[in-house]
């Protein structure tokens, strides 16, 4: 596993320790840290003109249903011509509560470019969904991509999901073991996994009672211990890409990224640890669409 610089940091504080040397007060700072960076309002502006400038362009096949409610739909991006090409389930952010797949445009233009095929998926947000529902509607698109790709040109034997935050969380909950049974799916139906700035425990997000995550999830500890990757990890190898930004919250991206791939790693996966540099949390969504950064780089090894 490559890392940089993975020592734990360390925590003075005079707060009570509530969760892995945490307290709650940092925790939930750690949950808001968008207030924390500059021009945020401006930078999301952006990223929105030039996801919506992409999409208008490439012209994807739009809100293809993958399941019977109505939030759960895909869009496709496929290059021309496609023929047995590999296959990206991209799934955003948001912090469980919001967020869309539009964004997802930006990197899936870069991935086009490279014979890659590219799905976005909508889910479930909290308050109106429980964790094991959003759970079951990434694994529901899942199965709909297996079933379905191929007439679009896509590979179903080269499956690969990417997320981004809480998207990171749910992209690692499709490497859990034996839910594709339920599916009559193969087990071995997720070939990669891409990790950007994730929460891997989300006992953190319980010890979090004030972040706005999970006011509206209402989590338990036995929902977040049955609901978090870092404690179902895949029965078989995986190539896995983990990354965080550089100006994130040490004590929390940093720290679960660093313990995913460990774990990972000790489940006998082949790992990527990756800092991205001089990126805050609201820069990652650019890694995948950046073909000089080392994301793009370590995907492309996977791939090809």
């Amino acid at each position: 596993m490559s890392e940089k610089n993975i020592a734990n940091p360390v925590l003075k504080n005079l707060d009570p320790i509530v969760y892995k040397g945490m307290t709650v007060n940092q925790l939930t700072e750690a949950y808001d840290d968008y207030i924390a960076i500059p021009n945020l309002d401006a930078l999301l502006h952006e990223n929105r003109e030039r996801a919506q400038t992409v999409k208008a362009k490439l012209n994807p096949i739009q809100n293809v249903a993958y399941g019977s409610e109505i939030i759960q739909k895909l869009d496709i991006y496929a290059p021309k011509n496609a023929k047995n090409i590999p296959v990206i389930i991209s799934i955003h952010g948001g912090g469980w509560t919001m967020g869309s797949k539009n964004p997802w445009a930006i990197p899936a233009e870069t991935l086009m470019s490279k014979g890659i095929l590219s799905i976005s998926i909508d889910y479930g947000l909290a308050p109106q969904y429980r964790m094991d529902n959003i759970i079951n509607h990434i694994r529901q698109a899942v199965a709909w991509t297996y079933k379905n790709i191929s007439q679009y040109g896509g590979n179903p034997n080269r499956l690969y999901v990417y997320g981004m935050s809480a998207g990171a969380h749910l992209a690692g909950s499709a490497l859990m073991p034996n839910w594709p049974k339920d599916f009559g799916l193969p087990e071995d139906i997720i070939k990669g996994l891409i990790a950007l700035s994730g929460i891997y425990d989300l006992c953190t997000l319980v010890h979090a009672p004030q972040a706005d995550s999970q006011k509206a999830l209402q989590m338990t500890m036995e929902e977040s211990t049955r609901d978090s990757p870092l404690y179902h990890l895949p029965n078989h190898s995986i190539p896995c890409i983990i990354a965080y930004g550089e100006k994130e919250p040490l004590i929390l991206y940093r720290f679960e990224a660093i313990n995913y791939a460990q774990e990972l790693q000790k489940a006998g996966c082949n790992v990527s640890l990756i800092e991205a540099s001089k990126a805050n949390h609201f820069d990652m969504i650019n890694e995948l669409a950046n073909a000089e950064g080392n994301v793009f780089k370590e995907l492309m090894k996977i791939l090809f």
